[in-house]
C-alpha cells in the first residue's frame, strides 16, 4: 500500500508542476501587464518602471525560475487590485466553492444512484428507456443556460429563491442545482453499465438460486461491486466542478474562486490568475488521490496490479 500510495504522489506532484509551467507560460507569453495596465498612455519611463516592478525586465528562463520558487513556496506575489497576497486571496474564497462543489455533487448523487438502481431493475421495459432517453437531452444541457432557465422560473417568476450573491442556505439551491443537472447522466450512465456487468457475474446467479430478490442483491452487494469505477468518475467530476464553476458563479455572483478568476483576467492580475491555476490544479490532484486511495481501500486488486 506504501508503495502504491508513494507512485501516485510521484504521479500528482508531477501534474502539479505541469500546472505551475503551464501557467505561468499562459500569462508571460501574451505580453507585458505594463502595456495592458497603462492603457498604452504611459511614457516609455513610466511603463518600463512598471515592467520591472513585474519582473518583466529579466529573461524569460529567469523569471520561469522565480515562479517556480515562489510557488513552491506558496508566494505568487500581490494581486494588483488589492495588494494583498494572491494566495491568501484564492484560499478565502475556496471555501465558498468548495460549499456548492460539494453541494451540487451531493444533489447529483441523490438522483443518480436512485435512478440508476430504478432503471437496471426495471432494464428493458418502458422505464428504462424513459430514464435513458431523458439523461440523452438533460446531458446536452450546458451549465449556463440551466442557470438562467433556473433563475428565470424559480427567482424572476414564482420569486421563491435569491438569484445573486450569498444572503443564506436558500442562495445554494439555484447554484447547485445548475451544477447538478449536467452532472446526473453521466453519474447514471457509468452507474448503470457498472451494476450491468454486476448483474452478470457468478455470485450474482448463486444469489438469485439462493432465492435473493433482485433489489437486495443490487443494493447489498451490486453497488459495492460497481464503486471502482463510479468513486474514480465522482473525484474527476468534483475537481472538474471546483475549476469549472466559472460560468455558474459569475451568473450568480457568487463569491468563489470562478468569480475572482474572472475579475482577475479582466484587470490582468497576473499574480491572482497564476495563483488560482496552480492552487486549483493542487485540489484536483489531492482529489484524485484521495479517490486512487479509497479505490484501492475497497479493492485489492488495485494494490495487486500496482504492484
Amino acid at each position: 500500500m506504501l508503495r502504491y500510495v508513494a507512485s501516485r504522489l510521484a504521479q500528482g506532484l508531477v501534474v502539479v508542476l505541469g500546472a505551475i509551467a503551464i501557467s505561468f507560460l499562459l500569462v508571460n507569453l501574451t505580453g507585458n501587464p505594463a502595456d495592458v495596465l497603462g492603457g498604452g498612455f504611459l511614457p516609455p519611463e513610466a511603463r518600463a518602471e512598471l515592467a520591472r516592478n513585474f519582473g518583466y525586465d529579466e529573461p524569460l528562463p529567469a523569471r520561469l525560475a522565480d515562479y517556480f520558487a515562489g510557488a513552491l513556496r506558496a508566494d505568487f506575489g500581490v494581486s494588483i487590485r488589492t495588494g494583498e497576497p494572491a494566495a491568501g486571496l484564492v484560499l478565502d474564497a475556496l471555501p465558498n466553492t468548495v460549499i456548492l462543489v460539494a453541494c451540487a455533487m451531493a444533489l447529483a448523487l441523490a438522483v443518480a444512484v436512485p435512478v440508476s438502481l430504478l432503471s437496471v431493475l426495471r432494464r428493458g421495459r418502458g422505464v428504462d428507456r424513459h430514464v435513458r432517453t431523458t439523461l440523452l437531452l438533460a446531458g446536452s444541457l450546458p451549465d449556463f443556460w440551466v442557470a438562467l432557465v433556473l433563475v428565470l422560473v424559480l427567482s424572476v417568476q414564482l420569486g421563491l429563491l435569491p438569484s445573486v450573491g450569498f444572503t443564506g442556505v436558500d442562495s445554494l439551491v439555484i447554484p447547485a442545482c445548475a451544477l447538478a443537472l449536467p452532472l446526473v447522466p453521466a453519474l447514471v450512465r457509468l452507474l448503470r453499465g457498472a451494476l450491468l456487468d454486476v448483474t452478470e457475474q457468478d455470485f450474482v446467479a448463486a444469489l438469485r438460486g439462493r432465492g435473493f430478490g433482485e433489489g437486495y442483491i443490487l443494493v447489498r452487494h451490486g453497488l459495492r461491486n460497481a464503486m471502482v469505477p463510479f468513486i474514480t468518475l465522482v473525484a474527476f467530476q468534483v475537481g472538474s466542478l471546483i475549476g469549472g464553476t466559472f460560468i455558474v458563479e459569475v451568473v450568480f455572483g457568487w463569491p468563489g474562486i470562478g468569480t475572482l478568476l474572472a475579475g482577475a483576467v479582466a484587470i490582468r492580475d497576473v499574480a491572482l490568475v497564476q495563483a488560482t491555476v496552480v492552487i486549483v490544479a493542487v485540489a484536483y490532484v489531492l482529489l484524485n488521490l484521495a479517490a486512487d486511495l479509497l479505490v484501492a481501500v475497497i479493492d485489492p486488486r488495485v494494490r495487486v496490479t500496482a504492484r
